[in-house]
This record gives C-alpha cells, sequence and structure tokens, in this order.
C-alpha cells in the first residue's frame, strides 16, 4: 500500500497537474481563433501566434494570388472590349451590350441572313426542319424568334476580319478563364495557413509544456515503486 506520506505526494502532484491542464486553455483558444484568422487572411492566424516570418510568406503568395486575379480580369475585360469594336467596325453590329451566345455566333458564321453554309439563318431553317419537318408555318416561326435583326444583324466584311474576331475573343476567354485559378488558389492558401497554425502552435505548446506555470514556485512530482519506496522531484521557477 502506499505511505501517507507519497499519497500526500501524489495528491499534490495531481493539483499541480490540474493547474498545468487549466493554464494551457487559452492556448487552445487561441489555436481556434489562429485557425479563423487564417481562413480569412492566410498569414493572420501565423502572426498572431508569434511566427511572423511563416506569416510573410502567406502574406506574400495572398498578394500575389490576388494581383494574378485582377490582371487576368482586366485583360479580359480590354480584349472583350476590342472584340466588340471588330464587330462593330468589320461586321456592321450597331450592339455592344449582348449575351456570350450572341458574341459566339459572330465567330462562327460570317452572315446573320442568307443561305449557304456559312449564313446563320441557313442554320436556322435547317434545325426548324427537324423539329417541324410538316409544318411550313411552324418552321418559318422557329427561324423568325431566333435570327437577329436590326442592330443584332451582322455580315463580316471579310474571311479575315472574322478570324480575327475570333482569335482575339478567344484571348478573352482565356484570360477570364486563367483568372479563376486564382480563386481556387485563394481557398488552397487558406487551408494551408489554418494548418500551418496547429503545426506552429504545436511547437509551441511542446515549450510551453517545459515551463513551470506562473503561481507554482515548487512543483512535487513522484512515483512509488511496488516495494513502497518511493522517489520525489522536486523543480522550482523563478
Amino acid at each position: 500500500m502506499m505511505s501517507s506520506g507519497s499519497a500526500r505526494v501524489s495528491a499534490g502532484a495531481a493539483a499541480a497537474s490540474e493547474r498545468l491542464r487549466r493554464a494551457d486553455e487559452p492556448g487552445r483558444k487561441g489555436g481556434k481563433k489562429a485557425v479563423l484568422l487564417s481562413l480569412l487572411l492566410p498569414g493572420a492566424g501565423e502572426m498572431s501566434l508569434g511566427a511572423r516570418g511563416r506569416a510573410t510568406g502567406f502574406f506574400i503568395a495572398e498578394g500575389a494570388i490576388w494581383t494574378h486575379f485582377v490582371w487576368f480580369q482586366v485583360a479580359g475585360h480590354l480584349r472583350k472590349d476590342n472584340y466588340i469594336e471588330q464587330a462593330q467596325l468589320h461586321a456592321g453590329v450597331g450592339v455592344s451590350s449582348a449575351d456570350d451566345t450572341y458574341w459566339k455566333l459572330l465567330g462562327q458564321y460570317q452572315t446573320s441572313q442568307g443561305t449557304g453554309p456559312t449564313a446563320y439563318e441557313e442554320a436556322l431553317r435547317r434545325e426548324a426542319r427537324d423539329n417541324f419537318p410538316s409544318d411550313p408555318a411552324a418552321q418559318d416561326a422557329y427561324v423568325a424568334e431566333r435570327l437577329p435583326s436590326g442592330d443584332r444583324a451582322w455580315a463580316w466584311s471579310s474571311a479575315d476580319a472574322r478570324a480575327s474576331y475570333r482569335d482575339t475573343r478567344e484571348s478573352s476567354r482565356r484570360a477570364f478563364d486563367r483568372s479563376k485559378y486564382s480563386i481556387a488558389a485563394a481557398i488552397a492558401n487558406r487551408l494551408l495557413s489554418a494548418i500551418d497554425t496547429q503545426i506552429v502552435r504545436g511547437r509551441s505548446s511542446e515549450t510551453h509544456s517545459a515551463r513551470e506555470v506562473p503561481g507554482i514556485p515548487l512543483l512535487l512530482l513522484a512515483d512509488t515503486a511496488p516495494d513502497g519506496s518511493g522517489r520525489l522531484y522536486l523543480t522550482r521557477s523563478f
């Protein structure tokens, strides 16, 4: 059986351990706060834990990601303005705002009206015949409903002008697509920063566990052998 002295030592060690546990609770709360900060702004969590060097790396990465996003968004809009201007100058288009399907058709067909393989009207009539094979009136209504007219009608001045328009529009589309990669990179940067805060906090906790808790000038630890003998460990904080 354990002697009364050993029991008192063990009770004291248990009390000290409990005080150590309570002293570490702010660190757990700080860890949650660091994760939240990292999800809002990568590097902010590391900064809150005092890891300024690691925080700087995430800040730089975040800045580069959003610079990339803005760059390609601006490039995409400038090239879009360019291909719309080409359509107005070389295809007789009288509008500057329309959905993307309309601008795509402009590059696919040489003219909006007429017959022949390069006329959009001819493609519409083929679709109408397939949908309403025995109803000419329904075919005409189908074409009239979908055929651009007025300011939306077009006729390219040359095949080269249409090819140049297609190239510019494709370049604009690629720029917008590349800007979307920044969104995925921003999400990844936040997740990596959140994970990194836990690594930083883990190392900090290891250092913290080696320190004495304020308010405990002496800490006694004991172990007891099967024969009833025991050993005492005494540490002191200054």
